[in-house]
C-alpha cells in the first residue's frame, strides 16, 4: 500500500512540474571586440556581464522601492548612478539578450598622459543587436572595488558611429573628446559648455603635452595609447581588487585565463615541491643508516 502510495505521488509531481511555465531570464554575455579589447584586463572584461547584471537587479529594487514616491524623496534616497539608470534598467524584458561589446577607454592628458591609471573603462550594452547604453567600470582608489558608472548626458550625446568610426582612437583634450580614424578626427562630445577651465590654461608642462600628442598622426597616437593601456593591464587588477570582486559576485564571479594560468603553474609547484622533499628526505635517511652500518661495522 505504501509503495502504491509513493508512486502515485512521484507521478503527482512530475505531472504538475510538466505543466509549470519555466520563466526565461534575460542573457548578458560579453565580446570581446574592437582595437581596445584585448588592451583591457581580464579580470574586469571577463565579469562586466555579471557586474551589469547585478547594477540593473540593484536599479530596479530602488525603482520598486520608491515608484510611488515623490521627487524629493527619490532625490534624497536613489543614489548616483541608479537615479539616471533606472530608465535603462526598466527597458529590459525577460526575453532579451544583451551583448557587452566594443570596450574602449578615453585617454585623457590629465591622468592616463601622465602614467596614471586608467580612470574607466567603457563599454557599449546592446539590447538584441540594437544600443541599450554606455556604461562604465573603474577601479574605487579608496577601497580597490570596481565601481559601476553610468553617465546618462554622455549616453545619450556621445555622437559616436561604429560604422562610419571603425577602429577609432578616443581622447580628450580641453574637456573635449575625439574620436579618430586613419582618415578623420570627430568631436564626439563637448563638456566645454559646463564651465570647465581650459587644460592648458595655468598648467604649462600639460599644455606642452597636448601639443606634442595633437602633432601625432593616428597611427603614433594609437601606439601611445594601447602601449599604455598595455602596461596598465601587464601590472594587472591588484589581488586585493579580485578578492573584494569575488566576495561581491560569488559564484558568478569568472576566473580570468591569466589566473586561471597562474593558479595552474601554482598546482604544479606545489606536487613537484612536494616530490622534491619526499627525494630529500629518503637520501637524508639512506645516508644516515649507511653512516650507522659503517660505523657498526
Amino acid at each position: 500500500m505504501k509503495r502504491k502510495i509513493i508512486f502515485g505521488v512521484i507521478i503527482f509531481l512530475c505531472i504538475g512540474s510538466a505543466k509549470i511555465k519555466t520563466v526565461k531570464a534575460y542573457t548578458v554575455t560579453a565580446q570581446k571586440d574592437g582595437i581596445y579589447a584585448e588592451a583591457i584586463p581580464d579580470t574586469i572584461i571577463d565579469n562586466a556581464p555579471a557586474l551589469f547584471q547585478k547594477n540593473v537587479k540593484k536599479a530596479l529594487k530602488y525603482e520598486n522601492k520608491y515608484k510611488d514616491a515623490d521627487m524629493v524623496t527619490k532625490a534624497n534616497n536613489i543614489p548616483y548612478p541608479y537615479d539616471k539608470f533606472i530608465d535603462v534598467a526598466k527597458k529590459i524584458r525577460p526575453s532579451d539578450e544583451i551583448v557587452i561589446r566594443n570596450p574602449f577607454c578615453i585617454y585623457n592628458m590629465r591622468g592616463e598622459g601622465k602614467g596614471a591609471a586608467p580612470s574607466r573603462y567603457y563599454f557599449l550594452a546592446e539590447q538584441n543587436r540594437e544600443k541599450l547604453c554606455y556604461f562604465s567600470l573603474y577601479i574605487d582608489g579608496d577601497n580597490q572595488k570596481i565601481r559601476f558608472g553610468y553617465d546618462k548626458p554622455m549616453d545619450q550625446y556621445f555622437k559616436y558611429d561604429e560604422k562610419t568610426m571603425k577602429d577609432a582612437i578616443f581622447y580628450e583634450i580641453d574637456f573635449i573628446t575625439y574620436a579618430e580614424t586613419p582618415d578623420k578626427v570627430y568631436e564626439v562630445r563637448n563638456q566645454n559648455d559646463s564651465g570647465n577651465m581650459m587644460a592648458g590654461s595655468n598648467e604649462p608642462d600639460l599644455e606642452k603635452t597636448v601639443k606634442k600628442f595633437k602633432q601625432k598622426d593616428y597611427s603614433e597616437k594609437k601606439d601611445e595609447i594601447l602601449s599604455y593601456l598595455a602596461k596598465a593591464k601587464k601590472k594587472g587588477v591588484s589581488r586585493k581588487t579580485e578578492k573584494n570582486l569575488k566576495l561581491e559576485l560569488k559564484d558568478d564571479y569568472v576566473e580570468s585565463e591569466s589566473a586561471e594560468k597562474n593558479l595552474g603553474i601554482q598546482k604544479l609547484i606545489y606536487p613537484a615541491a612536494g616530490a622534491a622533499c619526499v627525494i630529500v628526505a629518503a637520501a637524508v635517511i639512506f645516508f644516515v643508516r649507511k653512516r650507522k652500518k659503517s660505523s657498526l661495522g
